[in-house]
């Protein structure tokens, strides 16, 4: 039986029980309480005050029209009840007309929410955020093979030609090995990235804590050789290795792609990471692999804000804001 079937059913049988319990009782009330009446005898001026039971036969014509009555107000709730029934299941068949659609490979539509303000309505919504969250990480599943395709293939195809001219030339063997061997610290350096960019578009910080940007980004600009203005004390929520992965890969693409020696990191408050080079190109995403592909992701899952500055003098500021 459909729910549309069962709300009918319901709707009928409540009308019917109230029906015939209204019946049982104004039956019961006319048979055993008589019908009181005054009676007047002419020419003596009595009254006599006085009380007769109703006849069967009443009785029988009483319940015959309620019963008849009542069947008809059975049938019109049935008729109600399955059209009132329609009603609220329409946007039942909506979501399940939705679904069908998701099942099928179009994962871009979503459900219509109903006009009134209903418990439907909300679970309309829940799935609708339901359906964004499984979007963002399918999506984020499809950059990630497309980001592993892309960055593994080169390195792979040049392991596979120092390996081509090491057996031709065996002399070589050995500056041949020390060529994979660095190759392969970069592909090492490239998995680890895409891992961390896989886990940064699951939408919140892997392992939140504290972290001393200011100590971090000291650190940081030390490795780097880079000019640092660091404010001292600055303290964010969030997961250690994204934080130092996105600051370090600014850092880099900056001395990567901006003039020599124009690299400065700094951090201010509230909670601001800049990095500014010369006569630069920071839009470009080589520096580590995943450049700033990586960057928006880890600001992403920390609900900050990340943002590229081009000036008239021709350098660049790439900003973290927490």
């Amino acid at each position: 039986m459909t729910l549309r079937a069962r709300i009918t059913v319901m709707f009928v049988a409540t009308t019917l029980g109230a029906g015939l319990l209204l019946i049982g009782l104004v039956y019961a009330y006319l048979r055993f309480t008589p019908v009181p009446f005054q009676a007047e005898f002419a020419g003596e001026g009595a009254v006599i005050d006085a009380a007769i039971p109703i006849t069967n036969e009443i009785l029988r014509t009483v319940l015959t029209i309620s019963l008849v009555v009542l069947a008809l107000m059975t049938a019109a709730a049935g008729a109600v009840g399955w059209f009132l029934a329609g009603l609220v299941i329409r946007p039942l068949r909506d979501i399940a007309a939705t679904a069908q659609q998701i099942t099928a490979g179009d994962t871009s539509v979503r459900i219509t929410p109903p006009t009134a303000n209903d418990e439907i309505a909300e679970v309309a919504g829940a799935l609708n955020t339901m359906l964004d969250s499984l979007a963002a990480a399918l999506a984020a599943q499809k950059r990630f093979a497309s980001n592993a395709s892309h960055e593994l293939k080169t390195p792979i195809a040049t392991i596979q030609t120092i390996a081509d001219v090491a057996l031709s030339n065996p002399a070589g063997a050995t500056e041949a090995l020390t060529r994979i061997r660095e190759v392969n610290a970069r592909n090492l350096r490239t998995v680890e990235g895409l891992l961390l960019l896989a886990n940064a578009h699951s939408g919140h910080p892997l392992n939140p804590q504290p972290v001393d940007l200011s100590k971090l980004c000291k650190e940081i600009a030390a490795e780097r050789g880079v000019r640092a203005e660091i404010t001292e004390g600055v303290v964010v929520d969030g997961d250690p290795e994204l934080l130092r992965q996105a600051v370090d890969n600014l850092v880099r693409n900056a001395v990567t792609h901006g003039a020599p020696n124009t690299a400065t990191l700094a951090l201010s408050h509230p909670a601001t990471v800049s990095v500014t080079n010369a006569d630069g190109d920071a839009r470009s995403t080589t520096g580590h692999g995943l450049g700033l592909t990586l960057v928006q992701a880890i600001a992403d899952a920390h609900r900050a804000t990340f943002t590229i500055t081009q000036h008239d003098d021709g350098s660049v500021v790439a900003t973290l804001g927490f």
